[in-house]
């Protein structure tokens, strides 16, 4: 049996400087279509460059983007390979019905994956909170051995 862990924390100011700097292409380029219907918790997804500037972006679609950020980091830490091969929309997060996260895989990170756990069995839980200026995350995967 392997265990795999990565954790990530990262301040939420900083996510929604980038957010309100960059717009939408910054949205595009780290979140998929279905994290971003989760951080707006709406449907259809509105884009950023639609929003008021003058305004800036609410705290808590700030809070959720941080949270997938920081949770993105974690689980390419748990990985441990970095971001080399990999893009950010290769791993996200989605929600169970129960709400609970559970990380996805394509591309890149797909890859790393199999080459660690290539008959697919890992067991991963996923947990990301938010404290003040900040959120964190913590990412664990179990692959079980051979003989498991």
């Amino acid at each position: 049996m392997e265990l795999l862990l990565g954790t990530d924390i990262v301040q939420i100011s900083r996510i929604q400087g980038n957010l309100e700097r960059f717009g939408q292409r910054f949205i595009n380029r780290i979140y998929t279509p279905a994290e971003q219907q989760d951080c707006w918790r709406r449907s259809p997804v509105p884009t950023i460059d639609s929003q008021d500037k003058s305004e800036p972006i609410q705290a808590e679609v700030a809070r959720r983007f941080a949270g997938r950020w920081a949770a993105k980091e974690a689980i390419i830490k748990a990985l441990g390979t970095g971001w080399t091969g990999i893009n950010y929309v290769d791993v996200s997060v989605k929600r169970l019905p129960s709400g609970e996260p559970r990380p996805q895989f394509t591309g890149g990170a797909w890859q790393q994956l199999k080459i660690l756990d290539p008959s697919d069995r890992a067991l991963w839980r996923l947990s990301f909170t938010h404290d003040g200026d900040y959120a964190m995350a913590t990412a664990i995967a179990i692959i079980p051995g051979q003989s498991d």
